[in-house]
């Protein structure tokens, strides 16, 4: 399914995204019930979160797995 990726280091990004999260680069992104319409099809929206990116030296922790 392909996902469309909002704030963080991949906003604007159309990738691959499965269940309830994605990655992109060393960043998490979770899926929010937001929809928007990209190159003439709707997607879901996924939310960077800042607390799980490598980039802003963070994502080691458990929960970020």
């Amino acid at each position: 399914m392909r996902v469309l990726l909002r704030d963080g280091p991949g906003d604007g990004q159309v990738v691959d995204g499965h269940g309830e999260t994605a990655v992109w680069g060393a960043c998490l992104y979770e899926r929010t019930g937001d929809r928007e319409e990209r190159h003439g099809r709707t997607l879901p929206v996924f939310r960077h979160r800042p607390d799980c990116c490598e980039l802003y030296g963070r994502g080691a922790e458990d929960r970020c797995e």
